[in-house]
């Protein structure tokens, strides 16, 4: 007689679907079940009044991404394994898997400074752990540079009961914006209140990006594009967060020990740049002309001379004005632009490297893999890989 099969492990998912960030999660930890869990899941967001049924169902384990205090205390006393997928509540008793939140403010602060910025500004909490992290990251990284960063601080905005004033919410963003030095590069936390910054730039008659540049994270496709100008955003790795936190919860079912306070920090992926950022902060017309045909032509071989006289100046003089307005030369620009594309097409494509470096204007993949790990210290197969 054949010994009985295992029985499948109860797993409660309390990640509400309705952003894509989550949605993304939950397809990661999916990816994990199919290939290598054996379990049977409950689907539920994480709010208070769940608890009662999730002590009544018993699970075995609970990934959740954990946003509410009391809903903190209630997973504590339950007892049973966690594993939290946000860094909102600081402190909390659960290993962790989210994505390097520091990281993702260097990133934002290194877009800005590309192009050529001299006034910051950051819009975000100053409770919520995820933006404390993205806020020190950028502006440790712009005061090294000796820049200083203007800050609005909206927890009562974000976290505000739904049915508060909506009028308020926009009268202090306005009374903020209009105070900013400009041009100025505003980086927000999260897509939904830059949607909001957007909608009050929109109000006070600013123009976005030549007056105000926002760029936030996420990369949620229908808050990102349902605003005007379309959102810029950072992507974050949810997919592989989702996995991973499906792997630890399967290694601590399994009796496998892992510290409560473990922090697993994934690196985020890229700026996906759409109309909010799209613009270099000079007034130098030469550059303006030389970054644009660059955007245009990047996937061609094309050669600084070409950059030049699309520019109508001589090869030199243009090498001094990239430098003087933008820190770096044309052929870095160049360079720049084609790896943002290469990067792109390795998310979401699955073009062989060959193809994938002819699209982006590389002479053959060989040439890509060695650009490429030069500047990010790894192979384009090993990026593509570990966005799975």
């Amino acid at each position: 007689m054949s010994p009985r099969a295992q029985s499948p492990s109860r797993v409660a998912l309390l990640i509400d679907p309705a952003s894509g960030f989550n949605r993304s999660v939950l397809r990661g930890i999916q990816e994990f079940v199919t290939a290598h869990g054996h379990w049977v899941v409950h689907t539920a967001s994480c709010e208070p009044q769940i608890l009662p049924a999730l002590r009544e169902w018993s699970p075995d384990g609970v990934i959740a991404q954990i946003t509410d205090q009391e809903v903190a205390h209630g997973l504590e006393a339950w007892g049973g394994p966690v594993l939290n997928t946000t860094s909102t509540l600081e402190g909390l008793p659960f290993p962790r898997v989210d994505v390097d939140h520091d990281a993702v403010g260097v990133l934002a602060a290194e877009h800005f400074l590309q192009r050529g910025y001299n006034h910051f500004a950051f819009f975000g909490s100053d409770q919520s752990g995820f933006s404390i992290g993205r806020e020190r990251g950028f502006r440790t990284r712009l005061e090294s540079a000796g820049h200083t960063v203007h800050t609005c601080h909206a927890d009562s905005m974000l976290l505000r009961n739904r049915a508060e004033s909506w009028v308020r919410t926009e009268d202090e963003i306005e009374r903020w914006l209009v105070e900013l030095p400009r041009p100025c590069a505003i980086f927000v936390s999260n897509d939904l209140p830059a949607r909001t910054v957007a909608n009050a730039c929109a109000l006070l008659g600013l123009h976005v990006p030549e007056e105000l540049s926002i760029l936030s994270v996420d990369n949620d496709e229908f808050a990102c594009l349902f605003a005007t100008p379309t959102l810029s955003s950072i992507d974050i790795p949810a997919f592989q967060i989702g996995f991973t936190a499906a792997q630890q919860l399967q290694q601590i079912m399994q009796g496998t020990a892992i510290d409560p306070r473990s922090q697993t920090q994934l690196p985020p992926v890229q700026v996906i740049e759409r109309q909010s950022t799209d613009i270099v902060a000079t007034s130098d017309h030469t550059v303006r002309v030389g970054v644009a045909y660059i955007r245009a032509h990047f996937h061609e071989q094309i050669s600084v001379d070409d950059i030049a006289d699309a520019a109508n100046c001589s090869r030199r003089t243009l090498e001094r004005r990239f430098r003087t307005a933008l820190q770096r030369t044309v052929h870095d620009e160049l360079t720049r632009q084609r790896l943002g594309h290469a990067k792109k097409l390795l998310i979401e494509t699955e073009h062989d490297l060959e193809t994938l470096a002819h699209r982006s204007g590389f002479t053959d993949a060989r040439r890509l893999a060695v650009v490429f790990r030069q500047h990010f210290q790894q192979s384009p197969s090993d990026f593509r890989r570990n966005l799975s």
